[in-house]
């Protein structure tokens, strides 16, 4: 494995965990700043590409559209 495939490996775990950490802090203030920081550090580093940034932040849109969505339900119900 290359050092460019390392540092895009690893980059991509990073972003996963700090994803999977906004899931739990759903709700609280600034749950997805460390997220959303990953992706852009990571991007400007030039370890992922445009395609892959613009998938996480869509990522991080639904992750956020599917749970204000279940609150409205929740709400209605």
């Amino acid at each position: 494995m290359s050092i460019e495939q390392r540092d895009h490996q690893t980059a991509v775990t990073w972003i996963e965990g700090e994803i999977d950490n906004m899931i739990r802090d759903l709700g609280q203030p600034n749950a997805s700043s460390a997220a959303t920081s990953a992706i852009t550090l990571a991007y400007l580093l030039r370890v992922i590409d445009d395609g892959e940034q613009r998938h996480y932040r869509a990522r991080i849109d639904q992750i956020y559209a599917t749970y204000n969505e279940s609150i409205r339900q929740g709400a209605a119900a």
